[in-house]
């Protein structure tokens, strides 16, 4: 089996899901129980949040745990617009569906969205940023690392184009590049940021939605006052330990994999260059962990299936929405092109892929010519 969709799902690693198990045997009881089980469960899930803020310097924010990253994106994303009746909102036009389809949503609502466009390698524009920021701006969502083209947006020069607008907060979808790539920016300058374990190695079914602690995020569910009352309901401290504890190994090498991977997807281009039968849709500056490519006229799903019959496995675009059949979104941002739309393909690498890997789905890709 070759896997090739690490941008999709990582398979969690032995420590975390060791850490998962034992953590949830021992400290099964109820963090908000006032019996000594209760509290030692308490203490627990209070010293891996301390722990995930020093490793992240965020000492200035709170965690709210959540199920995926979809939810908590949703979670800040409304909480912070339902503050306001109506407002300017900017966003860009390659956002992921947990964030593009609540933008959608609150534009039905009437409030007033924009969307930047991105260029051919799927950057934003600073200028246009610029030009629509203004002091009815509330919100700015900005992805930091594309899942589906890999498209890095300069953080690091939207925080003080953001900064001089006092009623705007920043929020950054931190998914595809924690514990992946070296921020050239902060955490603790982002006003809320979001992050899933099982994208770095962690168990499905924990991600987090991480802001400012003088930030008052309006209600969207409604229970106890657990998390701050953003996220009410028990929690499972197994699920936070292994987020902590995937966290704690994969974060310090986060350069010695963003090197590999460099090193990698050097290798898989040239390869894909000497094929000469597929176009890259990603920029010389992308993730090197996606490599997004278009194979001609072949559909993209057909290309999958292919793929998996010889025991490899790619997807065609964020698995949150793979299933619709229409051209993909943002390579059609960046392209231009439906068909190279309708045909792109995701290779994603990892510290754990090798060349001989690499190596097997060039010589299927060059297999698949003849289709």
């Amino acid at each position: 089996m070759v896997y090739f969709d690490y941008t999709a799902t990582t398979p969690i690693d032995d420590e975390v899901l060791d850490t998962y198990i034992k953590t949830e045997k021992t400290f099964f009881a109820n963090t908000t129980s006032l019996h000594k089980l209760g509290q030692s469960s308490n203490y627990l899930y209070n010293k891996a949040t301390e722990e995930i803020k020093d490793i992240l310097k965020i000492g200035n924010h709170h965690i709210v745990y959540t199920a995926n990253a979809t939810e908590a994106n949703n979670l800040g994303i409304y909480g912070i617009v339902m503050k306001h009746r109506m407002g300017r909102i900017i966003t860009t036009k390659i956002e992921h569906p947990s964030v593009y389809e609540v933008f959608k949503d609150l534009e039905r609502r009437g409030y007033e969205v924009i969307y930047l466009d991105v260029d051919q390698n799927g950057i934003i524009d600073l200028e246009q940023l610029a030009t629509s920021l203004n002091k009815e701006t509330i919100l700015v969502s900005i992805m930091w690392v594309n899942n589906i083209v890999g498209a890095i947006q300069p953080i690091e020069k939207v925080i003080p184009l953001v900064r001089a607008y006092p009623k705007a907060c920043l929020h950054v979808d931190c998914v595809q590049g924690l514990c992946k790539i070296e921020p050239s920016f902060a955490f603790e300058q982002l006003d809320l940021f979001t992050l899933s374990a099982h994208k770095f190695y962690g168990p499905k079914g924990i991600g987090a939605l991480i802001y400012r602690s003088n930030i008052e995020l309006e209600k969207r569910l409604y229970g106890s006052d657990a998390q701050y009352g953003v996220k009410p309901g028990t929690i499972s401290v197994g699920l936070i330990a292994a987020l902590c504890k995937a966290i704690k190994k994969f974060y310090p090498e986060t350069a010695k994999h963003y090197a590999y991977a460099c090193e990698l997807n050097k290798f898989l281009r040239e390869k894909l260059q000497a094929l000469g039968f597929y176009a890259l849709n990603s920029g010389n500056d992308a993730s090197p962990y996606i490599a997004n490519i278009s194979a001609g006229n072949i559909n993209g799903e057909t290309m999958v299936h292919l793929l998996e019959q010889n025991d490899i496995y790619i997807s065609t675009g964020s698995a949150c929405s793979s299933k619709l059949k229409k051209p993909e979104r943002t390579v059609l941002c960046v392209t231009n092109d439906q068909q190279r739309a309708l045909s792109s393909l995701r290779i994603s690498l990892s510290h754990l892929t090798t060349k001989a890997e690499i190596e097997k789905l060039i010589e299927v890709l060059e297999n698949a010519q003849n289709v």
